[in-house]
């Protein structure tokens, strides 16, 4: 199609100066190069986004029904990838999961904060949860698979950085089919291990 192209306007410029060339080109076969670029870019694009363009976490905490704290989150996902050798642009920290389930309807809350939760867990985005106990029962509920046992967050090194309703403490879970498994451990060692 390329060389159709290029013969045709050889063909219709080949008694024109350079600037009426370029004068014609540009009158007559700018939807075509504005095509070119677009498929160009889009394949430039698509080859960095395959190549480098994916940023791997290596491990994922979320917060769910605690106030929504950016700085808190990076903070936490400081200090940890610190603690554990690890980038800090590769851990995630993200307590922007305000969630009503079952009997538990929170106000100003829509559903997206319930889909974005379970997507992320079933793509295996979220390696650790911190959550309210009711939600990690109806988790259960739900299909959810959890590892070993659920470790109240009052006696890690966050005890006061939470804030629970009386008879529903709030835990920290691991998520049973999490890839990355180190890091969950020194997760766990981390908040749960001696303060400095």
């Amino acid at each position: 199609m390329m060389k159709k192209w290029i013969a045709d306007i050889r063909e219709k410029t080949k008694d024109m100066s350079r600037s009426q060339k370029i004068e014609y080109i540009r009158n007559y076969y700018w939807y075509h190069i504005l095509i070119s670029c677009v498929l160009l870019g889009l394949f430039v694009l698509l080859i960095w986004h395959i190549g480098w363009g994916r940023e791997k976490t290596e491990f994922s905490c979320v917060i769910v029904n605690q106030k929504t704290d950016y700085g808190r989150d990076r903070g936490l996902a400081r200090e940890f990838a610190a603690y554990a050798g690890l980038e800090e642009k590769k851990v995630s920290v993200d307590s922007d999961y305000q969630i009503s389930y079952g009997d538990k309807k929170l106000e100003g809350v829509n559903e997206s904060s319930y889909e974005k939760f379970f997507f992320n867990w079933s793509a295996g985005a979220a390696d650790a949860m911190i959550m309210p106990e009711s939600f990690y029962d109806y988790c259960i509920l739900q299909g959810g698979v959890f590892t070993e046992d659920k470790i109240p967050i009052e006696t890690t090194r966050l005890r006061d950085v939470f804030e629970e309703e009386e008879g529903d403490p709030v835990v920290l879970v691991f998520a049973a089919d999490s890839r990355h498994k180190k890091a969950c451990g020194l997760f766990l060692e981390y908040l749960c291990g001696k303060e400095e």
